[in-house]
């Protein structure tokens, strides 16, 4: 008799700003030109906006730093500010918007049916889902039924063959696998995207409150060999970021803990970056029925 199992994944984002009080740069633009900084004799004030632009001024040539613990102050003409912008968004995948994929190109995707999907959507095509599924993120912006239109993959782009490939929209914050069997590797994608005018940078982590399990405590084992196989009764994830350096999600299927783990990662300035996490569950033959639960924390943190 088939051992049946759910799985109830909930999320947790959180964002981290690490500001240096000692630098003092700055940008500010519109969308068709930018001032820098500027100098003014006498009079004005220290800044002037509009709907399109933001100007800061310096109101006299006097010069001079005055410094504490917590902030420094440079006074006269002065390099300007930079006001640093960081955005985190994540999204999971909607199970019961899965719609067969049919063909795909680089940016596109044939699909039985566009209904539920809409312009600004992210969505995530799975090939050969399962065991050894392959995905591409992107977000919708035109829907031409029965082809999906993305701005772009996040990798080179989907490659399908009509057998056993899905669409599915990534949207909210709660993750659910449905019912869960031995006889297969169930899957489900978190997904996240990071705007970051950080000039070294940023990581995202993940982290576990507990151990994946039921009511009762007993727990899906943690993956121990770098892969989570069909029947063993094991759990774990990878990262669509193939150049992690402090974690191996990268590379194999790797145990989530309560310990912070890097899941993605860039070394410059970052517009639009994408990137996910696919969970997989191999329940084994034995394993207890139930519901099986843990909430899984996002972080971003900007690398100042």
């Amino acid at each position: 008799m088939q051992r049946r199992l759910g799985l109830i994944l909930s999320l947790t984002f959180i964002m981290i700003l690490s500001l240096d009080p000692q630098q003092v740069l700055a940008t500010m633009s519109s969308t068709n030109y930018q001032i820098s900084w500027d100098s003014v004799g006498v009079g004005g004030s220290d800044t002037a906006s509009s709907a399109t632009y933001r100007l800061r001024d310096s109101l006299n040539f006097l010069a001079g730093d005055a410094s504490s613990t917590s902030y420094q102050l440079s006074t006269g003409y002065r390099a300007g500010v930079y006001d640093r912008v960081a955005d985190f968004s994540v999204v999971s995948q909607l199970r019961s918007s899965a719609v067969a994929a049919l063909s795909a190109t680089s940016t596109t995707v044939t699909v039985t049916s566009t209904a539920g999907f809409s312009v600004g959507d992210y969505i995530v095509v799975v090939a050969n889902e399962g065991e050894a599924q392959i995905a591409e993120m992107g977000q919708i912006t035109l829907i031409s039924s029965p082809i999906i239109t993305v701005d772009a993959f996040n990798g080179a782009g989907p490659s399908i063959d009509g057998s056993n490939d899905l669409v599915y929209r990534l949207s909210g914050s709660a993750l659910n696998l449905g019912t869960m069997t031995a006889a297969a590797v169930s899957t489900t994608i978190i997904g996240w995207e990071v705007t970051a005018d950080v000039a070294q940078g940023y990581s995202v982590y993940v982290m576990e409150d507990q151990d994946l399990r039921n009511a009762d405590l007993i727990a899906i084992s943690d993956v121990s060999d770098g892969t989570v196989s069909v029947g063993v009764g094991e759990y774990g994830a990878k990262s669509s970021d193939l150049t992690l350096a402090s974690s191996t999600f990268d590379s194999v299927d790797t145990a989530l803990t309560s310990s912070l783990q890097q899941v993605a990662s860039r070394d410059n300035n970052s517009f639009s970056t994408r990137d996910f996490l696919t969970l997989k569950v191999a329940p084994s033959t034995t394993q207890a029925t139930g519901s099986y639960t843990q909430t899984l924390s996002l972080i971003y943190v900007g690398d100042y």
